[in-house]
């Protein structure tokens, strides 16, 4: 890994001796699966243009995020880390002009997707330049590819289909490190392979079992779970911003945050609505939808709130969308409502565990998608 991640870095100094720019990006939230599977894939695809001599190829992994929010992702930090991974190797967002890349005339872009599959508004104009997308979310139907290559399938992590690959493409690639590499985010994503957390699936099972047995580990999985969590949930140097930064996902102009505390707990903390309020206003939204996870003593919790500017409808359209929804339902009680001068939070508890982000959103999306349509 290391070695693929120094003549990523020594490519993208000089890219002039290449003919394609072979660029893996994560999504903009930049979890531990999108980070992993970026760079996975990203070594995968090195590997394979070795094998077949193609030295006119350059293979650059990023991180969707600005270097500067990278320590944010505390989770994301600590698994680099503990695998001996440079960071200094690690090639971020603002690092790389795409764009730019792509209005070259003597070069080729090629952007492989991996953990989404709806590229942002700002990054629409890419489009043209995917060719490949691994992804475990269902299709947008709003989205249609064509003539690109589609890894997609309802998993509980996208590194399970990044390792399936490697594992049957590229299988002398698996030595301890990354067998373990990717053995964190599948842990993590479904919950220490808990079928309480409702995500597991066989392929998740089966990749697993395999990157154990073939990187000859004897890995205790609830240990490497709890470390990981524990990072990620280690927000003691992480300011409310930060934390609202942390796991961020916009659709359709509203922002859904997650945090690795209950929503409850955050607005505990000292001018935490106040600093939601300014979030709310440096992004130019008035709905903002919080959601929190706590887990512990083996025990998953959920709870959602929304922020909405007093007298905004959106906010309205979105609390009754959440309350009302029976696909999936979500089985929300209401805890309390905060109301200020200016603005107002209703904080609610989930009572079907198995609902995450990835069901939430494409009800707020609908949403705000309907709102915005009869506001036009």
């Amino acid at each position: 890994m290391e070695s693929f991640l120094k003549a990523s870095k020594v490519a993208l100094s000089d890219l002039s001796p290449y003919q394609i720019i072979r660029v893996i990006l994560g999504n903009q939230t930049c979890d531990l699966d999108s980070a992993v599977c970026a760079l996975a894939q990203g070594f995968s695809e090195y590997v394979n243009a070795k094998k077949h001599g193609q030295s006119d190829l350059a293979v650059i992994p990023v991180l969707n995020i600005p270097e500067k929010e990278f320590r944010i992702k505390t989770e994301v930090v600590y698994w680099l880390r503990s695998h001996n991974i440079p960071l200094y190797l690690i090639t971020f967002r603002d690092q790389i002009n795409l764009q730019n890349l792509q209005n070259k005339t003597d070069k080729k872009l090629e952007l492989i997707l991996v953990d989404h599959h709806i590229l942002p508004n700002e990054d629409i104009v890419l489009k043209p330049s995917v060719t490949n997308i691994i992804d475990h979310r269902p299709l947008d139907p709003a989205w249609s590819w064509s003539n690109i290559l589609l890894n997609v399938e309802i998993v509980g992590s996208c590194t399970s289909l990044v390792a399936r690959d490697i594992l049957q493409k590229n299988p002398d690639m698996l030595d301890a490190q990354l067998a373990s590499f990717l053995i964190g985010p599948i842990l993590v994503d479904t919950y220490n392979m808990s079928a309480k957390g409702g995500r597991v699936t066989a392929t998740d099972v089966d990749v697993i079992n395999k990157l154990e047995q073939l990187g000859r580990l004897r890995t205790d999985r609830t240990e490497v779970f709890n470390k990981i969590m524990n990072a990620k949930t280690d927000i003691s140097e992480l300011t409310v911003e930060e934390l609202m930064l942390k796991d961020l996902k916009v659709t359709n102009g509203v922002p859904i945050a997650v945090f690795p505390l209950l929503v409850e707990n955050l607005l505990t903390r000292e001018n935490a609505k106040e600093m939601i309020e300014k979030f709310g206003i440096d992004k130019n939204c008035t709905v903002i939808v919080l959601i929190g996870l706590d887990v512990s003593d083996g025990r998953i919790s959920r709870d959602i709130a929304v922020f909405s500017i007093l007298c905004d409808q959106l906010g309205n359209d979105i609390i009754q969308a959440l309350t009302s929804s029976t696909q999936p339902p979500l089985n929300i009680d209401l805890v309390k409502e905060i109301r200020e001068e200016r603005y107002s939070i209703c904080l609610y508890k989930i009572g079907n565990l198995e609902v995450t982000r990835k069901q939430i959103l494409p009800i707020v999306q609908r949403t705000a998608l309907l709102h915005n349509n009869e506001r036009i």
